[in-house]
């Protein structure tokens, strides 16, 4: 996990600088998911199960059964309109009430969070834009979901 944090973070500081004039373009944000994408799947130890992307202008929800046989890796970035991205994992409990399980809060255009359920069940994903570059109020994200390989 450290060391696909660390290749995270350095693929952060060579982020990307295409920049689509009016920003309806979906480039700048799928270039970033492919160095993300060659990251996780050049560790080899990573299986990605999941991708989606969207506009993000505050928070998004997204949900996906976990399995407490895996240890999954969250991954959440922006494009070149975000400062700010964070991530939080909630677990559903027997009562229905979400109990929050993960978060990345740290000042950057990419969460990552590290999620090994103890239980099987339902888990809500939300994407927050917390901040973004001066001009902007809204931009496009993704989120990768991986867990460790077979």
């Amino acid at each position: 996990m450290k060391k696909i944090l660390f290749l995270i973070v350095c693929a952060v500081a060579c982020a990307f600088n295409s920049k689509a004039d009016d920003g309806t373009s979906m480039t700048p944000i799928m270039q970033r998911a492919n160095e993300l994408v060659q990251i996780l799947e050049d560790d080899k130890a990573q299986e990605i199960v999941r991708m989606e992307f969207d506009i993000l202008t505050t928070t998004k929800s997204t949900y996906r059964n976990l399995s407490a046989s895996w240890t999954y890796s969250i991954v959440a970035f922006g494009d070149y309109r975000f400062q700010d991205i964070d991530v939080k994992v909630y677990r559903k409990t027997s009562s229905g009430q979400w109990k929050e399980v993960a978060s990345d809060d740290d000042e950057s255009s990419i969460a990552l969070v590290s999620v090994s359920p103890k239980t099987d069940g339902e888990y809500r994903i939300d994407i927050t834009a917390f901040s973004f570059t001066e001009g902007y109020s809204g931009g496009h994200y993704g989120l990768i979901v991986c867990h460790d390989a077979p």
